[in-house]
């Protein structure tokens, strides 16, 4: 029974940080250039009620969360994301034009047990609100870029997809829409045929649907699919990357993935996760989220992006090896 003065729980033996000194480092970074562009850091509550993630239906359930009752009898979970209360804080206030919000902190997820994963993640990002399209999303992008050579990372792959042609597959396949779901974040292209034979969408839908697993490359591959899209909906979300891509001063690192799953129902126009070779999992994720706000009965856009340091942390230390 001493073993306990020894050990600590597997939730959080990955979340153990030794090179402190890089992180302040890389967050000091981050904080001068979300300053730069005029993004205010608020430090937000660690716990939240559990209603505030499940009523909203964003993609949260209850088995993803440390909860515990308090003394009002009220489940209070431990902060899963910044982007729900931050949609808060600005529903809340009586700001009705934009506004910009950074912040660094843990969130908290429950992981699978005995898969050497941590159930803390330590992230920094920004959240712009009421900024719409494609002024919004390129000044997200740019400050990525701009963030990217203060990481110590080589070789960083920004890949860009889109909720819209997602949402926009999802009702193609009309009741499928499940199945879908599960043989796109899978990359099952055994699946996916198997999927497409079954149901016979059409030779349009049938041929993307059979594209989608590897459908991941540069502008050219978005420039060709742009070409054979007959959908006006999905057509348009392809316009929109590449409305995107082109209003970009820097283009280096940039592909596109368009088998693409959000990550949060929440989203609703250009994705992006960024990649280091030294990485199995993203060093940064975000993207436009248009449906957040109205939930707060705000009629208003956002869009903005977290790096996850966890992963930069060990992506630096495997590099450096």
């Amino acid at each position: 029974m001493e073993e306990f003065k020894y050990l600590i729980p597997e939730e959080s033996i990955d979340a153990i940080i030794t090179n402190v000194e890089k992180l302040r480092e890389i967050e000091n970074h981050l904080r001068h250039v979300f300053s730069n562009h005029g993004y205010n850091e608020v430090l937000m509550p660690s716990f939240e009620y559990v209603d505030l993630y499940t009523k909203l239906d964003c993609g949260f359930t209850v088995d993803k969360m440390f909860q515990y009752i308090n003394h009002e009898g009220k489940n209070v979970a431990m902060r899963l994301d910044f982007t729900i209360p931050l949609a808060r804080l600005y529903a809340n206030s009586a700001n009705v034009g934009e506004a910009r919000y950074s912040y660094f902190g843990k969130v908290y997820r429950k992981e699978t047990m005995h898969k050497g994963r941590s159930s803390e993640f330590f992230q920094g990002g920004v959240e712009l609100m009421n900024k719409p399209g494609l002024q919004g999303d390129k000044e997200v992008m740019t400050m990525i870029q701009e963030s990217l050579p203060g990481i110590s990372l080589k070789n960083i792959l920004l890949e860009l997809g889109s909720a819209k042609f997602y949402n926009r597959l999802l009702e193609l396949v009309g009741n499928q829409r499940n199945e879908l779901e599960d043989i796109l974040r899978l990359r099952d292209i055994s699946e996916m045929k198997r999927f497409v034979s079954k149901n016979d969408f059409g030779d349009s839908l049938n041929q993307l649907l059979l594209s989608l697993p590897t459908c991941f490359g540069n502008i050219d591959l978005l420039h060709q699919m742009m070409k054979t899209c007959q959908d006006s909906v999905l057509l348009g979300a392809l316009q929109e990357l590449n409305d995107l891509y082109e209003s970009l001063e820097s283009k280096e690192g940039i592909i596109f993935d368009l088998g693409m799953v959000p990550t949060m129902k929440y989203y609703t126009g250009f994705m992006i996760k960024g990649y280091s070779d030294q990485s199995a999992n993203p060093i940064l994720s975000g993207g436009r989220y248009d449906d957040l706000l109205p939930r707060f009965n705000v009629e208003k856009t956002a869009v903005g992006f977290c790096f996850h340091m966890n992963h930069i942390l060990k992506a630096i230390e495997k590099e450096g090896e």
